[in-house]
């Protein structure tokens, strides 16, 4: 019974610490969460271009009711490469740095610097307007954004004046990990 006590006391102090844990003085930063993002979407496009592929060779058995030839096989391994491609031109399209300072117990400043390649937009098929618009876009974006923040546990509680977003820490104090937009989490590293 002593020791379920010591352990539930460790426990219950380890908590207050980290609820009391400060990040002043603390960096994190990623410098493209946009890269790791898709490295993780081309892993499920490899398997569905797999998919497409077997989807094809099944087509052309179908049509001509015989195994495709070499020459068949050669079409659609081009046909397959040339969509891996347009893919991996998708991930030079846009760069996200992000930067997360800590100032004070209560105070954070994230800093994030959005570069977009128009070549490599072009390259996937992103039209003139559409770049144009991107640019627009980004020159009236703010690159700084400053921060109140609580923590509660593993939790970073962030709110501005016109943003309210919620970080999780790892257990490390290491790395933290949050949601750019619906489609895209990114992991922060700390620096400092």
């Amino acid at each position: 019974m002593k020791k379920i006590l010591i352990v539930m006391a460790a426990v219950m102090m380890a908590a207050i610490h980290m609820d009391a844990q400060s990040l002043a003085g603390r960096a994190y930063y990623n410098p493209n969460i946009m890269a790791d993002a898709l490295d993780s979407r081309l892993k499920d496009v490899d398997k569905k271009i797999e998919e497409a592929k077997a989807k094809a060779v099944a087509k052309i058995e179908e049509e001509r009711g015989r195994k495709p030839t070499a020459a068949d096989m050669a079409e659609i391994d081009k046909e397959m490469q040339e969509l891996r491609a347009k893919l991996e031109a998708a991930k030079k399209c846009m760069t996200v740095k992000i930067v997360m300072e800590f100032k004070s117990d209560k105070e954070a400043v994230m800093k994030n610097d959005i570069k977009i390649d128009d070549d490599a937009l072009k390259a996937v098929g992103v039209g003139w307007l559409q770049r144009k618009t991107m640019k627009a876009a980004l020159a009236v974006a703010p690159s700084t954004e400053k921060y109140t923040y609580m923590v509660n546990g593993d939790l970073i509680i962030m709110k501005s004046d016109s943003d309210q977003d919620t970080l999780r820490m790892s257990n490390d104090g290491k790395y933290l990990y949050g949601k750019f937009d619906e489609e895209t989490n990114f992991k922060l590293t700390r620096t400092k």
